[in-house]
């Protein structure tokens, strides 16, 4: 280590590092260069570091280990051009999981580790939120930007800003929409959200200066027809943006399966939105200098004029955070009677979007009116309700605004169609037709498809097979692609026109579901290309019956080979995390549950106790956990409905079976339900057992000179040994 400077830096930080000298008489640290006495494996580098980061001049960091203090990064004093330099933790996509590019596919089955980090992370940013929010007179709330612990040095960008309003202005010149933008930051400025400052002033207890470029998006079908979004991930070559300085909280996109799991509860369903919900929230004026934005003041380049925002900016990444923040410590402080109403407003909030159900008219007049009163309080307006077509709704409780009723209507990314009460995919096709089929090519279209609740998940199945077989083949993301998979690739794209057709009821059953008999059932298949399980809710009552799909997951098998039975307790497996999920959404703790699998190999290793491998032991502990080994039952391969979803299909085959309502049986009486005894393989469950080496050992006592009694004879025959030795 070579820079004196930023070593004396971490001596006045208290920081000591083990291998570099330190001057006695100055009490500096000496800048000799000394040897490396440790390499350490990019495989073992993570489990020794603590989270402890300080940052030094340029681009170096204290990094705390287990070991002490270390340094990484890049130092100015190095010639690069004499050494390589080594790369020692790297991110490769070409190398991950293909399962783990499509994150919907682990909502509800993740391990519960990964869950609880998630949560000592997000209850850190809870605390610091805790700590700084304040109200005023009026009832607005004031809050901090949660700076990351050991954030990277956030520098000024200002030239950048200016590169980019350069950019901005040409463009609405072009469109001559000029006057429409600059009459929002007229609006905003009067209405107290943004405020013109003196460029040269600067807070000292603020993070620093930093610019936020922007630009205008226009949605002419809006009541807010052009809007100013802002770039908080902006940044130069040599600094850090905002984004990467501030916590941003939890990822929220988590909880969308669970809020559409209580929209389809109800009778009826209800969505409204909150209006300019971030620009409600203000900041502290310590952060306010890291949101500043300059304008060209009616497009004048000579007529700069400078802003910060004084409320909660919408791209910034703990945007999202902050409000879910505040609305929860607005809903918290809610007292009897409305206490309840309060919960249901909390665990229908998806960042400014309220999506729930009720059971009746009176509820609805009554959560419509209760919420938006309890929210003004806060200077939130509670707006855009709107609900599903039923005679028996008064035009009163339909959305007031004067707008045209919409029957089809966009909710957490599933198209409403509130007159059938149905929900279905929203799909944007925005691929260029004339573009090379590639690996990249496949994944942009497969993520047009947005489905939480997992109906679509055998059609989109195919494209990660597809991509999987790629990564088999060691393809790169642009290369060309082989013909059979263009050809299939073609194949399942040409039919995703037909999803539109693709519809499931919004409500989970047409029967007064809080006065039915329901049951959950589970069911679990695996192929040797992937594995999935689905959940279904049956409502018996008065001899009526009616069952639909809750949700469904389908995962891509590893690329390392695993034998069928294993795969099939893999489905087993995220199939009992599925249903304890769904369980908790829908308060159904004590609902009366059944697990459905073809395997009799898996359902043997579920029931029967054994000491099993590791493998097996591992995944039947944690499903023993999350159910009782009575609720596994045998259900003919033929008659699974979670056949199609770990093999993959069209859409047609997907419409015309409709596997998303179950088997026929369901709708019989429990006597003619499926009912085997178990049969497994012996071989395989043989395979699976534990085995117990035993092993008898008997010491000699081999010592030759227990066996003589004279000291000087002991010593001779020593002698002698060492003398042959040699």
């Amino acid at each position: 280590m070579n820079d004196a400077h930023c070593l004396n830096q971490l001596k006045y930080m208290g920081i000591l590092i083990s291998d570099v000298a330190i001057n006695e008489r100055s009490c500096l640290y000496e800048k000799n260069p000394g040897e490396i006495h440790l390499l350490i494996g990019a495989d073992y580098a993570g489990k020794l570091l603590t989270g402890n980061i300080k940052h030094l001049s340029g681009s170096l960091v204290a990094v705390q280990t287990l070991l002490g203090w270390t340094i990484m990064g890049k130092s100015d004093i190095i010639n690069t051009n004499k050494s390589s330099s080594p790369l020692v933790l790297s991110l490769n996509v070409n190398n991950a999981k293909i399962s783990d590019l499509w994150n919907l596919d682990s909502l509800g089955i993740k391990e519960d580790s990964a869950k609880r980090t998630k949560t000592e992370t997000q209850e850190l940013a809870l605390e610091h939120f805790r700590e700084t929010v304040s109200g005023d007179s009026t009832g607005r709330y004031k809050v901090n930007l949660p700076r990351l612990d050991g954030h990277p040095p956030l520098h000024e960008n200002k030239e950048l800003a200016q590169k980019r309003l350069k950019n901005t202005v040409k463009s609405l010149k072009s469109k001559n929409r000029l006057n429409e933008y600059q009459e929002v930051f007229n609006q905003w400025e009067n209405e107290g959200i943004i405020e013109q400052i003196n460029p040269v002033k600067i807070n000292p207890e603020g993070l620093g200066i930093h610019y936020l470029p922007h630009r205008a998006v226009f949605k002419d079908n809006s009541t807010t027809k052009v809007r100013p979004v802002f770039d908080g991930s902006a940044k130069t070559r040599n600094s850090a943006s905002i984004n990467e300085c501030i916590e941003k909280g939890p990822n929220l996109i988590e909880i969308i399966p669970t809020i559409l799991n209580r929209f389809r509860w109800g009778k009826i369903g209800v969505i409204s939105d909150i209006k300019q919900a971030f620009l409600q929230i203000a900041l502290n004026e310590s952060d306010r200098d890291v949101l500043r934005f300059m304008w060209w003041k009616d497009g004048d380049p000579q007529n700069i004029v400078t802003y910060r925002h004084c409320r909660v900016v919408f791209g910034i990444s703990c945007s999202p955070f902050l409000l879910a923040a505040v609305l929860n410590h607005v809903l918290d402080q809610v007292e009897e009677p409305l206490r309840s109403l309060a919960v249901k407003l909390k665990d229908s909030l998806y960042v400014d979007n309220c999506v729930a159900s009720v059971v009746s008219v009176s509820e609805l007049e009554h959560f419509r009116t209760e919420t938006q009163r309890i929210l003004k309080t806060a200077k939130f307006d509670l707006r855009g309700w709107k609900n599903n077509f039923l005679p028996e709704i008064e035009e009163t409780v339909q959305d007031s605004s004067g707008a045209v009723e919409e029957k089809e209507v966009s909710v957490l990314g599933l198209t409403w169609d509130r007159e059938e009460d149905t929900l279905s995919c929203e799909m944007i096709r925005t691929e260029n037709e004339g573009e090379p089929i590639t690996k990249r090519k496949i994944l942009s279209v497969a993520h047009q498809i947005f489905d939480p609740i997992g109906f679509t998940c055998p059609i989109t199945l195919i494209p990660k097979l597809l991509l999987q077989e790629c990564w088999k083949l060691g393809i790169s993301w642009d290369s060309k692609l082989p013909e059979d998979v263009i050809k299939k690739f073609k194949k399942w794209k040409d039919e995703l026109h037909e999803l539109k057709f693709l519809k499931i009821p919004r409500r989970l059953s047409n029967l007064d579901i809080n006065e039915s008999s329901l049951t959950l059932h589970t069911f679990c298949d695996a192929s040797t290309l992937a594995y999935a399980t689905c959940v279904f809710l049956r409502a018996e009552k008065e001899g009526k019956v009616t069952c639909q799909l809750i949700q469904a997951r389908s995962r891509i098998a590893p690329l390392k080979g695993i034998s069928i039975p294993r795969m099939e307790l893999l489905a087993c497996n995220i199939g009992a995390r599925l249903a304890n999920s769904v369980k908790k959404d829908l308060n159904l703790v004590d609902i009366e549950s059944f697990f459905w699998s073809d395997s009799m190999d898996a359902l043997y290793w579920i029931k029967k106790e054994g000491p099993w491998m590791t493998f097996v032991s591992n995944r039947v502990n944690e499903i023993r956990r999350l159910s009782e080994a009575y609720e596994w039952k045998f259900v003919p391969g033929t008659q699974n409905p979670a056949d199609l979803p770990s093999r993959g299909c069209s859409v047609k085959t997907v419409l015309k079976k409709q596997w998303y309502e179950g088997p026929p049986w369901f709708r019989d009486s429990r006597d003619k339900w499926p009912d085997f005894e178990l049969s497994p393989d012996e071989n395989i469950i043989y395979a699976e057992k534990k085995k117990t080496v035993v092993s008898s050992l008997n010491k000699k006592n081999d010592e030759f000179y227990n066996n003589i009694s004279s000291y000087k004879k002991i010593i001779r025959i020593t002698g002698w040994m060492y003398r042959f030795y040699e």
